[in-house]
């Protein structure tokens, strides 16, 4: 097997060609443990995984691929594999990508120069001090060489770098806590995804470790039938299920037809409008070239008549070329806030002009209040006097009721027809007799002579003390 094939194998097991290699010789009878257990032995591997074993026809060998976690490239590869007079040896063969003359010739001088450089005790950074471009007899291919090198040196991996991980994204309706939108997420997703500087393998296992429920299960389907996916792939398989429905049209429509509110700042009817702009480009419809010139255009068609910063940005926004959106957001800030400063300061002149018949009107509040109290005084004492009056009159009623009934026994016939001539029209309304009433009758009811009582009188009177 060559390394070609090698290379072949392991793109098509996702693995890194610098941390796989494969054994040969390894006979059926040897078992995946068997052969875990004998590569330990080699602590220059760290750890190890097997991916798989194939027979290859050619020359009727079965080989077996093998994954570890440090880079070959760093560490001392054995030719040979085994325990002696036990299992193996198996030989090792590794992959190398398939590269032209003058990069392999590059590579070699970089491993002659490392190998000299650690023999003599010395780092790159020594070398890069030694160089002066002052040296009338140096090489200026070998300055270029040696600073392109100690870069390379420099540069760590980015898969060993920290990372700011991505928010949770689950799917699930209504979002639950600690979540994101799919549209937030989305647009933060595809934001590192183009800033990362790593392999495709590592952005997809970023993209997978934010996913659970639903979107994850989403992405572990689409691999299933598509395993050389990218990432890209990915998030247009979670925008076909999370995603608007709207084509790049639709959405460019909506666009169009968006208008700033009534009360609306212009800065947030921006955001608005970049939140859609975004959504058509991620749909294909808008390339990113014409992003700003698209924007400024909106704004200018779609913002209201009687905002003052958009009116400024209508009249000079064909002397220059399309602001981007920060510059185009600083703008609209700006004008904003030196109209809403110009409005406080007018405020503040105002009320300094009013301040004198404030403080007259604040004296005559005063006085009025001084004129109120006393009249809730006065309300207060007359109240009182009234109250102790009415019930004087209370008591003297009580008495001449009592008097009445001592002296109703006494009364002839003759009396009581001249009491009930000095009072005409208080009757009784059960009996129709004069001198008591009816809660106080106690004769038969007489109806017709109650009517015709009733009939006689000019006006209708009723019981001056109240209710019967």
């Amino acid at each position: 097997m060559d390394a070609e094939e090698i290379v072949t194998w392991c793109t098509e097991k996702q693995l890194a060609i610098n941390r796989a290699f494969v054994l040969s010789n390894v006979t059926e009878d040897v078992s995946d443990e068997v052969l875990l257990k004998t590569l330990t032995y080699v602590k220059a591997f760290g750890k190890i995984r097997l991916h798989g074993r194939c027979f290859y026809s050619a020359d009727k060998k079965q080989y077996v691929l093998v994954e570890i976690s440090n880079n070959l490239n760093e560490i001392a590869v054995p030719s040979v594999v085994g325990i002696p007079g036990e299992l193996g040896p198996w030989p090792v063969h590794v992959g190398s990508q398939v590269t032209s003359p003058v990069e392999r010739e590059g590579e070699d001088f970089q491993v002659k120069l490392l190998s000299f450089l650690r023999h003599e005790g010395k780092t790159v950074a020594d070398v890069k001090d030694l160089v002066s471009p002052s040296g009338a007899d140096l090489n200026t291919e070998l300055v270029t060489a040696i600073s392109s090198l100690v870069e390379k040196c420099n540069n760590v991996p980015s898969e060993t770098q920290s990372y700011r991980k991505l928010r949770m994204f689950s799917g699930v309706k209504p979002t639950p806590s600690g979540e994101e939108e799919y549209d937030a997420w989305a647009e933060q997703t595809t934001h590192f995804l183009e800033e990362w500087q790593c392999t495709d393998n590592v952005k997809k296992q970023r993209i997978i470790e934010s996913l659970k429920g639903p979107a994850a299960d989403i992405v572990r389907f689409f691999k299933t039938g598509n395993p050389h996916a990218t990432a890209i792939e990915y998030m247009k398989a979670l925008e076909t299920a999370f995603g608007t429905t709207e084509s790049a049209p639709d959405l460019m429509v909506r666009f169009r037809n968006t208008f700033q509110s009534e009360g609306e700042k212009l800065s947030a009817y921006l955001l608005r409008l970049d939140k859609l702009l975004h959504a058509v480009y991620r749909k294909g419809g808008i390339e990113l070239s014409e992003m700003n010139r698209t924007r400024i255009g909106q704004i200018v068609r779609g913002a209201s008549s009687h905002d003052m910063v958009a009116l400024r940005i209508r009249m000079t926004y064909k002397l220059r070329d399309p602001p981007t959106f920060t510059d185009l957001l600083q703008e609209v800030r700006e004008g904003e806030d030196m109209i809403q400063d110009r409005n406080t300061t007018k405020s503040v002149v105002k009320s300094s002009a009013v301040a004198p018949v404030a403080t007259v009107c604040e004296e005559a509040n005063t006085e009025i209040e001084v004129l109120r109290k006393e009249i809730k005084g006065l309300k207060t004492e007359m109240t009182r006097l009234m109250s102790a009056n009415v019930t004087a009159a209370q008591s003297d009623t009580q008495r001449s009721d009592v008097a009445f009934k001592g002296k109703k026994k006494r009364i002839n016939p003759s009396q009581e027809q001249t009491q009930a001539d000095s009072k005409p029209g208080v009757f009784c309304y059960r009996c129709g007799e004069d001198g008591h009433f009816k809660r106080n009758c106690e004769g038969e009811e007489n109806l017709r002579k109650v009517n015709t009582r009733l009939i006689k009188q000019k006006r209708s009177m009723g019981n001056y003390r109240g209710t019967q």
